[in-house]
């Protein structure tokens, strides 16, 4: 998900998987994997590990103004090799996850962070990502509201966008803003 330094400690928020690519090279279906908080204590050369999370998990997103930097909450859908119809968005200011359930047969994917304004506060803005429904084998691209979860709005796409896509938000660039 991200990783920061804090004093003589690199903290590291991971989707720990148990085995990859032991007995199954198309994995990751080795074990569920867990949501786990590593941090290397480079005073004292010991590396400490905590759940935060047990529930399987992949495609970990934090608002990318802060990737590399100490950061209160981050995004990931339910799942592993199966997508799960969840989307998790964990506080670590308050040590605890919120959950957004999209609905049987629904397969949520990897959700992008976008802030309100480029000097937003770090949840002020919307999650966007594709969400698979198996009834209609269709698609739709899901916006919601950052901070509660909740929809903002939804595009219906007349077809399905494969499960484990990856996307990235890029804001409209003007030529000023590319020369200068």
């Amino acid at each position: 998900m991200n990783a920061y330094d804090d004093g003589d400690t690199i903290v590291v928020d991971v989707v720990r998987h148990p085995k990859m690519f032991d007995r199954d090279r198309t994995g990751p279906n080795e074990g569920p994997a867990t949501f786990d908080r590593w941090a290397v204590d480079l005073a004292d050369g010991k590396l400490r590990e905590s759940r935060f999370d047990d529930r399987g998990q992949e495609f970990p997103r934090v608002d990318e103004r802060l990737v590399g930097k100490r950061y209160g909450y981050g995004y990931a859908p339910v799942g592993g090799a199966v997508f799960g119809d969840t989307l998790l968005k964990h506080d670590f200011l308050r040590v605890s996850t919120h959950s957004r359930c999209c609905g049987a047969q629904r397969a949520v994917g990897e959700f992008v962070f976008h802030p309100s304004s480029p000097d937003a506060a770090e949840d002020d803005g919307v999650l966007m990502g594709y969400v698979y429904d198996g009834r209609t084998d269709r698609s739709e691209l899901a916006i919601l509201n950052a901070h509660t979860l909740q929809d903002v709005a939804s595009i219906k796409l007349p077809h399905r966008v494969p499960a484990g896509l990856h996307g990235n938000w890029v804001p409209t660039v003007n030529s000023k803003q590319r020369r200068g």
